[in-house]
């Protein structure tokens, strides 16, 4: 029977080796295979984004300028996008989505029920909240011309947004560990706030006949 001295100086078979490398080969296969596979079914970048009557919001290359900025003034260590990032600030799609939803319950309250979101019965609200959801969900993408519909709903909340986020970054209450005027250019701040439109839009908008799962984003109230 072998010592413990010779137990612990035994070196391991050549089957575990292999084993060892097989599985570490496997696991990085896998994930190169799952980084492939996001690039090709990930949500498209529009080339133009337009309103209701065809005049251009902006663009792809805004779009791509706006992440830009966005690593440019590293936000990613200061809040988040689709949850990864840090978590001092804000999930900043979820944020410009939840805001969005706001503004397109007002607007569809309005002219719908021609009273604002707090005068709604119980019933009215919760008929709000579908027509909401719907209306975020629904995928106007045009993938033949590569142009992207908004409402006048999600327009109007757009050009509403590119305000609120530069006062955000002036230096508001919110921007928990920004300094004040951490963006303060205008084309920056609209560029960050296309980013952010084009990231809230890729969460909630049906690709392929899926809808992609949300939290709720349209609590009544603010």
């Amino acid at each position: 029977m072998p010592s413990g001295e010779e137990e612990v100086g035994r070196e391991l078979s050549r089957g575990w080796r292999y084993g060892v490398l097989f599985v570490m080969a496997a696991g990085f296969a896998v994930l190169i295979w799952i980084a492939a596979k996001t690039y090709q079914i990930g949500p498209p970048i529009p080339e133009e984004v337009v309103d209701s009557g065809g005049s251009t919001l902006f663009t792809g290359a805004d779009v791509t300028a706006g992440q830009q900025v966005f690593l440019k003034h590293g936000l990613m260590d200061n809040g988040t996008l689709w949850g990864h990032g840090a978590y001092l600030g804000p999930d900043f799609s979820a944020a410009y989505l939840h805001q969005l939803a706001l503004d397109a319950g007002d607007i569809l309250a309005q002219r719908n029920f021609h009273r604002p979101v707090a005068d709604l019965a119980p019933s009215e609200r919760a008929m709000l909240t579908g027509q909401v959801r719907e209306l975020l969900s629904e995928n106007r993408y045009d993938a033949r011309t590569r142009t992207l519909a908004f409402t006048d709903a999600e327009a109007a909340s757009y050009r509403r947004q590119i305000g609120q986020w530069r006062d955000y970054f002036a230096g508001s209450r919110a921007s928990r560990g920004l300094p004040a005027g951490t963006i303060s250019d205008p084309a920056e701040l609209r560029q960050l706030t296309s980013f952010f439109s084009w990231a809230a839009w890729a969460t909630t908008a049906r690709f392929r006949g899926r809808p992609i799962p949300t939290r709720t984003i349209f609590p009544m109230s603010r």
